[in-house]
C-alpha cells in the first residue's frame, strides 16, 4: 500500500526550515527550470547552493550551475567553492583517503594541488554570507533570495564571466514533504516542485526576457557516509497534466549495487503519495569522452502502486558535469519522460513531461595503487 501525506507527523516546519542548519553537515538549496526566450530561445538552467561541513563556523560553501541551450544540445557549467571549503578538504576529507589509499600518486597529486588553491576546473569566490529572516544566500556576485518565505517565492541571480541569470520561482503548490514526513532517509527534504519562473538571460551582451516553469528542493542533515560511500540517482520530473514525481534510489559507491527506492506522486492540488515499492532499470549507458565514467542514460521505472511504468531519456547524453574532490563529476541535466498509466476503469493513459535527472557518485576518487 502506498501512503498519504495526511497521515504522517510532519518533521519539516516552513518557514522556519527555509533557512540553514547549523548542525547538519550537508545541506543544499537546489533549482531548475525550462525556459523559453522571448528572442526564440528554449533554454534549461540547474542551480545548486552548498554549506558544508562539521564545524557551524568553518561552513565550506559551494556553487554549481549550468546554462543548458536545448536548441542545439550545448551547455556551459560553472562551479565555485570558497576558501573555507578547501580548508575542509585538506583537513579532513583528503586525509581521510590518504589514510586508505597511501601509496596512490594521484591521490597526492590533488592533495598538493588543493594546497596550493590550484583547484581547476573549480573557481575561488569570495566572500559568502548565509542570512536568515529573510533567508538569504549569497556567494561573490551569486544569490539565492527568498521574497516570501511563507509561500515560498524567491529570486536566484547568477552573475558569472559574461553570463547574467535573473529568475523569479513562484510556487503553485504548497510544499512537497518528500516520503510523507520530510525526512524519507538520513536528510530533511522538501520540495516545491511546480513552479511559474519569469525573469532574463543575459548572454554574450544580448538580454532576452525568459519564462517557463522550474523546481526547487531544499535538503539538510548528518550524514558521514554520503557523498564518500554512497551516491544516488534522482529524477525530478513534471508531467503535462500538472502533476509532478520525485523517484530516487541509493547506491553504493564501492559495489555499484542499489538500494532504498523512493517513489512520490504530487497531485494537481499538492497532495502527496509515496511507495518504496519501485523497480528502477536503466536501459542503456554512455561513457563520458572526459572522464572515461559510464553513466546509466534512458531508463524504465515501474511504480505498480501507482499504476505507472515511466520511461526516461536525457535530452541529450553531453551533460556530465565536473565537481569537487571527492565526486569529481556527476551526470545532471535535462530529460524528457513518457508515462503509460493504467486507470480504474482500465483504460491507459499517456503523458508526457520534462524535468531533470541526476547520477551522483559514479566518478567518485577511488584507490587504485597503479596510479
Amino acid at each position: 500500500m502506498f501512503n498519504e501525506k495526511s497521515n504522517i507527523l510532519k518533521k519539516v516546519f516552513l518557514p522556519k526550515d527555509t533557512g540553514s542548519h547549523l548542525c547538519s553537515n550537508l545541506e543544499w538549496w537546489y533549482c531548475f527550470a525550462f525556459l523559453d526566450g522571448n528572442a526564440g530561445s528554449k533554454y534549461a538552467v540547474v542551480i545548486s547552493f552548498f554549506n558544508v561541513g562539521y564545524i557551524p563556523f568553518l561552513k565550506g560553501r559551494y556553487l554549481i550551475f549550468s546554462l543548458i541551450n536545448l536548441k542545439d544540445n550545448s551547455r556551459k557549467n560553472f562551479s565555485f567553492l570558497n576558501k573555507n571549503l578547501v580548508c575542509n578538504l585538506n583537513s579532513m576529507f583528503i586525509p581521510y583517503y590518504l589514510l586508505h589509499c597511501t601509496l596512490n600518486k594521484k591521490l597526492w597529486r590533488i592533495y598538493q594541488d588543493y594546497i596550493k588553491l590550484n583547484i581547476s576546473p573549480d573557481q575561488l569566490m569570495e566572500p559568502t554570507l548565509i542570512e536568515k529572516d529573510p533567508t538569504r544566500l549569497i556567494y561573490r556576485e551569486n544569490s539565492l533570495e527568498f521574497i516570501d518565505e511563507k509561500s515560498g517565492q524567491f529570486n536566484v541571480h547568477i552573475k558569472e564571466q559574461g553570463l547574467d541569470i535573473n529568475l523569479i520561482f513562484t510556487p503553485t503548490k504548497p510544499a512537497a514533504l518528500i516520503g510523507g514526513d520530510g525526512k524519507p532517509d538520513e536528510l530533511y527534504y522538501y520540495s516545491f516542485t511546480n513552479n511559474e519562473v519569469h525573469g532574463s538571460i543575459v548572454k554574450n551582451n544580448l538580454e532576452e526576457n525568459v519564462s517557463g516553469s522550474g523546481w526547487f528542493d531544499h535538503q539538510w542533515g548528518f550524514s558521514k557516509g554520503l557523498i564518500i560511500k554512497t551516491g544516488w540517482n534522482w529524477f525530478g520530473l513534471q508531467l503535462d497534466d500538472g502533476r509532478e514525481l520525485v523517484i530516487n534510489e541509493f547506491r553504493s559507491i564501492k559495489t555499484g549495487k542499489t538500494f532504498s527506492p523512493l517513489a512520490n506522486l504530487i497531485e494537481k492540488d499538492g497532495s502527496l503519495k509515496f511507495t518504496t515499492n519501485v523497480c528502477i532499470k536503466p536501459r542503456s549507458f554512455w561513457k563520458s569522452p572526459d572522464t572515461g565514467v559510464v553513466y546509466p542514460q534512458n531508463w524504465s521505472i515501474l511504480i505498480p502502486e501507482f499504476s505507472m511504468n515511466v520511461k526516461i531519456s536525457p535530452n541529450f547524453p553531453e551533460q556530465e558535469m565536473p565537481v569537487v574532490f571527492p565526486l569529481q563529476a556527476i551526470w545532471e541535466g535535462a530529460c524528457s519522460v513518457s508515462v503509460r498509466e493504467a486507470l480504474p476503469n482500465n483504460s491507459i493513459k499517456l503523458t508526457r513531461g520534462k524535468g531533470f535527472m541526476e547520477l551522483v557518485g559514479y566518478a567518485n576518487f577511488k584507490c587504485k595503487t597503479t596510479e
